[in-house]
């Protein structure tokens, strides 16, 4: 082969795309335990799944996160193409407001369904003042008060499918991102959600900052019980239009009540979500358990029996062992359960822990769970 040709093909060689080509994946998901998600990085883009976003979803939702003068067109109706950083939110879980205070992103919300369920100070100063406007009814959002925020990014949820309101939106240019944190097993899968959000506000650091510090309170927490010798019998729930709604097995309530070395009632039951049972085989299998979390919404007991006059026939209601979250609220009546205990399932667990085994953590005030007197 004569010199010039030598050196046409090493030029040529040099000349091909390999780490620099833009579909050559840089890093490939560093996920520990969440399930839910997934993402890849390339050179001039973040391609982020979600492979089941809603219970019975039988193809995956992917989000393209895009900067600079990057143009990628969709390649399915399920793929969404996003341009970052992200400037403006419409948020629709209270659940998605802590994650957005850890990653110091709160000030970019700007519209969010029913205010009043949120209780973090922090928010609800941004709400007084009027930078994020209440839109309405979760289910019935004001689809013009949205447009005219013109959000970079909706963040939604879906139980079944995406509702008629979230459909309106996609369809005027509204990119829905849809939230399927809930259908985490694990309580530090769930957590690790706010992963998930920081790859669209450009917060990975910081994400991993907060979510290190949650995973290394929530094993540090369950190695204080780790040769507890006594597992109280825990009673979960209340009736609620006549049927009996505890927690399945594998259910994020169910294993943290297993990490805190407790026997719950139900453990050995399969599924994520709830169980509806009947009162006469709660009672059978519960009327003497050690203690009864999460009784329904009656702020005391007296309310409590009103509900339901055979409630005073358990024995956490004979001696007082009934704690509920339901007293745990926010300035508007939002409750801290609900909006901080998914990403901060360590205090759940800690929770548990000094009500079942207070001699573990003497110290310790609960931070949802408090006695119903």
């Amino acid at each position: 082969m004569k010199p010039y040709i030598y050196f046409v093909f090493f030029a040529l060689l040099a000349c091909k795309p390999s780490a620099h080509n833009s579909n050559t994946v840089l890093i490939n998901n560093t996920i520990k335990y969440a399930k839910g998600f997934s993402y890849q990085k390339f050179r001039k883009y973040t391609k982020i799944i979600v492979p089941t976003p809603y219970k019975g979803a039988t193809t995956p939702y992917e989000y393209i996160l895009i900067t600079g003068d990057t143009i990628i067109k969709p390649s399915n109706p399920n793929q969404i193409i996003l341009k970052t950083p992200i400037q403006k939110i419409v948020a629709t879980s209270t659940t998605q407001i802590p994650v957005l205070e850890a990653l110091e992103s709160e000030k970019l919300l700007k519209g969010y369904p029913n205010t009043h369920f949120i209780s973090s100070l922090k928010t609800r100063k941004l709400i007084d003042n009027g930078t994020i406007i209440d839109v309405g009814h979760e289910e019935h959002m004001n689809t013009e008060l949205i447009l005219d925020i013109k959000p970079d990014v909706l963040f939604a949820f879906a139980v079944n499918n995406l509702n008629k309101n979230f459909t309106t939106l996609k369809k005027a240019g509204i990119p829905i991102v849809v939230d399927a944190s809930w259908l985490e097993e694990s309580p530090l899968g769930r957590a690790e959600w706010i992963k998930f959000f920081a790859l669209f506000l450009n917060k990975e650091k910081e994400a991993d900052l907060v979510f290190n510090k949650i995973e290394t309170s929530y094993k540090e927490t369950t190695k204080l019980v780790n040769n507890t010798i006594t597992h109280p019998t825990i009673l979960y729930g209340s009736i609620y239009n006549g049927i009996w709604y505890t927690p399945a097995g594998d259910s994020f309530v169910a294993k943290i009540l297993n990490d805190a070395k407790t026997n719950y009632i139900w453990k050995e039951t399969t599924g994520t979500g709830s169980l509806s049972l009947q009162f006469e085989d709660v009672f059978i299998k519960a009327k003497n358990a050690d203690y009864w979390f999460a009784p329904g919404y009656a702020t005391n007991k007296k309310a409590l029996a009103n509900n339901n006059k055979h409630y005073t026939q358990f024995a956490p209601y004979q001696h007082n062992k009934i704690y509920t979250y339901t007293n745990t609220t926010g300035p508007t009546g939002g409750l801290l359960f609900f909006e901080l205990g998914a990403l901060r399932p360590d205090l759940i667990l800690k929770d548990v822990i000094k009500i079942c085994h207070p001699e573990t953590l003497p110290s310790y005030n609960t931070t949802f769970f408090n006695s119903l007197n």
